[in-house]
């Protein structure tokens, strides 16, 4: 196969790949379109510099399509984005090996560094449009209590090690990927479940309207939406959480009208009320995503102020050097970060909390588990977005976070999708974009800890670091003995 037409063929399997993401969710074509790739593009690429070659095409091609959704918010932003995580993937690929024993170890353990690092960088981490959210409809969305996002991960890997022999038609050697790929998910069925503390009804409040609006869209008619919302529900429930930016103080929250309003709805509820507060800074020029815990009896219990900022979204990086080249009026004010984990007390006991984008960050949502949470609330906004793609993939956070803690998760969105999701991944109750609703029904409030839970990303981290140096160190001694 000539360059030009193996590199094209990698950039349209990079594509192909994407579709295994929500909202398409064609699960199968995430270890298929690795598969693929590794058989028709990297397989038998001798030198590094080919095989670095093609991987950057194939996740360039990934990426122009699964990070598209960006060009919402910033089109500089995408543009900047997809070269650098296309590098951040393609680099560990390339240092598996053309062929040998270790190649099959070494592209799980290179898919696993590869989400790792761009997790991490840059600014924060983009963990969005990750081959986990892939998964969430495939047999391999139970494995995450064993090993979080990242053990999903290696198995896509292992899938498409599977599939590259598979098209080899090198049938003996597909035995153990195969093994590993049906034991994992049958070790997490095996996996006791978390313990179950108590059962108690629970309210998700979407205020519902249009996709598409930006951040200006004012703070009173979200609030007056999420009010009507609720007066016009006639259930009763314990815990009632509302979504991301449902109301705003110009000030400390502490002494608004607005908390004060809510106060009054908790007490006439008589349920545990979630909010999240847009609480203006003293200077005007800044804010805080707050979001806060009210008892029905005493009022504001607590509130957790969102720590994992979106850039591009909440603040914007390098302000002087981007401001010449883009429009940076819908972020006129930047957001003050907090800190600690995320975990609400409550009359109920502590809930975790996350908020928005947080929940695509596994171990933020470890963080308040461990802290005491026994269920997990993400207020969240969508509406910035016109189409489903980030919606979809915030409910696929949400199943892995609740399968990987063993908890209850409440998504709450002003626009969608809203869900109730339980520890096994299920979605037991869900809404549809842009409509107002009220989902409520029984969840549990549950302790304990799960693998995933108690160890954390960096075990796996660690070990594929090890394996993929293995691989490296192999292939140089075995092309020094041909060479000799």
């Amino acid at each position: 196969m000539n360059r030009l037409l193996r590199d094209g063929l990698a950039l349209v399997l990079g594509a192909l790949t994407m579709l295994s993401l929500p909202p398409w969710g064609l699960w199968p074509l995430g270890p298929v379109g690795i598969g693929l790739w590794l058989r028709f593009c990297n397989r038998g690429a001798r030198r590094w510099r080919d095989r670095l070659e093609v991987a950057v095409a194939f996740w360039l091609g990934a990426y122009l399509l699964g990070l598209f959704w960006m060009t919402e918010l910033t089109v500089p932003g995408w543009i900047a984005a997809v070269p650098v995580e296309t590098l951040i993937m393609a680099l560990p690929l390339s240092l598996v090996p053309a062929s040998g024993r270790w190649r099959a170890l070494g592209v799980p353990a290179a898919l696993v560094l590869g989400e790792a690092v761009r997790w991490q960088v840059p600014f924060g981490g983009v963990p969005m449009s990750n081959l986990a959210l892939g998964q969430v409809s495939g047999p391999w969305l139970g494995t995450a209590v064993l090993a979080g996002p990242l053990g999903v991960i290696a198995l896509v890997g292992v899938g498409a090690v599977i599939v590259e022999r598979l098209c080899a038609r090198e049938w003996c050697a597909v035995s153990w990927p195969a093994v590993a790929a049906i034991a994992a998910p049958i070790a997490a069925l095996a996996w006791p479940a978390t313990t179950v503390d108590a059962t108690v009804t629970a309210a998700v409040v979407q205020a519902g309207g249009e996709l598409g609006t930006n951040v200006d869209t004012p703070q009173r008619s979200v609030r007056l939406r999420h009010l009507d919302t609720t007066n016009a529900w006639q259930g009763s429930t314990d815990l009632m959480v509302w979504s991301e930016s449902s109301t705003s103080a110009d000030g400390p929250l502490e002494a608004s009208d607005n908390l004060a309003e809510l106060e009054a709805l908790a007490g006439w509820r008589d349920t545990v009320l979630i909010a999240n507060f847009y609480e203006r800074a003293v200077d005007a020029e800044r804010f805080r995503n707050a979001t806060v815990a009210i008892n029905p009896e005493t009022g504001l219990a607590d509130r957790y102020d969102k720590s994992h900022l979106v850039p591009f979204g909440e603040y914007v990086p390098l302000r002087s050097v981007v401001e010449p080249f883009a429009d940076l009026s819908l972020i006129s004010r930047e957001a003050i970060a907090g800190d600690g984990p995320g975990v609400l007390a409550t009359s109920l006991g502590d809930i975790a909390v996350v908020t928005s984008y947080e929940v695509y960050f596994s171990e933020l949502v470890r963080d308040g588990v461990q802290a005491g949470g026994r269920i997990v609330a993400n207020p969240t906004l969508a509406s910035s977005y016109s189409t489903s793609v980030v919606p979809s993939q915030s409910l696929a956070s949400a199943r892995l976070r609740a399968v990987e803690t063993g908890r209850w998760v409440l998504q709450a969105s002003t626009t969608g999708y809203s869900a109730v999701v339980s520890p096994d991944g299920e979605v037991t109750h869900r809404s549809e974009l842009r409509e107002a609703t009220v989902l409520a029904g029984e969840v549990e409030l549950r302790s304990g800890n799960t693998p995933a839970l108690a160890l954390g990303s960096w075990p796996l981290i660690v070990a594929a670091a090890v394996v993929l140096a293995w691989c490296v160190s192999t292939a140089r001694k075995r092309r020094t003995r041909a060479e000799g």
